[in-house]
């Protein structure tokens, strides 16, 4: 039997090192907290309606910018409808990759606030979306990360991750507003304010034994 002095994992493999810290793994008799691994088996499915909806949405993106194009109007419709069959793609690959589903979430939340601004971008009015919507909807998600954070403290590192990536983007909004790119002052010093004190709560606030499991986790 094999340990790991750090995870305290023990393991019935030939393995030389921990999967979780990477760390030299020593032999030891005892039969107790036993990793054990389940014999690989390969799932036969096929992904004919995966590369066939995928087909689709291409498809329908270019039938559309084509007729669009043959009206002699600027495109508009078309850039609108080609906007959404990407995102229902993006969509399909988010949702269908085994992540942790707050990962997901963040992800989700993302990919359709650029969706909501390439849209407003289509149609030549794109102020709404970069004004309101863009910094509305980053400081909803890292509100609610925060919240699961707090209310699962044994979980916090599930959760960390997404938060730090929608808290980096909550910054954006604020620095945008610098330069004259958004127009409306409150939504975007609201996220700008909310993310960086988030931010500053990421880096001062966890206990000694939250950074010793970020600093192993992470192999720092």
């Amino acid at each position: 039997m094999k340990y790991c002095k750090t995870c305290h994992i023990h393991y019935d493999t030939d393995l030389k090192q921990c999967i979780l810290c990477d760390g030299d793994l020593e032999v030891e008799e005892n039969d107790q907290s036993v990793y054990k691994f389940k014999e690989i088996s390969k799932k036969s499915k096929s992904n004919f309606f995966y590369r066939l909806f995928i087909f689709l949405n291409f498809m329908s993106i270019m039938i559309t910018i084509a007729l669009d194009y043959l009206s002699g109007l600027p495109l508009t419709w078309s850039l609108v409808v080609s906007v959404t069959n990407l995102y229902t793609i993006v969509l399909l690959v988010i949702l269908g990759n085994p992540n942790f589903w707050a990962s997901k979430f963040t992800k989700v939340m993302i990919s359709t606030i650029l969706v909501v601004i390439l849209i407003g971008l289509s149609l030549r009015d794109y102020s709404w979306a970069v004004d309101f919507v863009f910094p509305v909807a980053v400081s909803s998600n890292i509100f609610v990360l925060s919240l699961l954070i707090i209310t699962n403290r044994k979980k916090w590192f599930d959760y960390f991750a997404p938060l730090l990536i929608i808290t980096i983007v909550g910054l954006i909004p604020g620095i945008l507003f610098l330069f004259n790119v958004l127009t409306v002052f409150w939504p975007s010093i609201i996220s700008f304010s909310y993310a960086a004190v988030t931010l500053l709560g990421i880096i001062f606030l966890p206990s000694k034994n939250s950074r010793e499991e970020f600093k192993r986790r992470f192999h720092i």
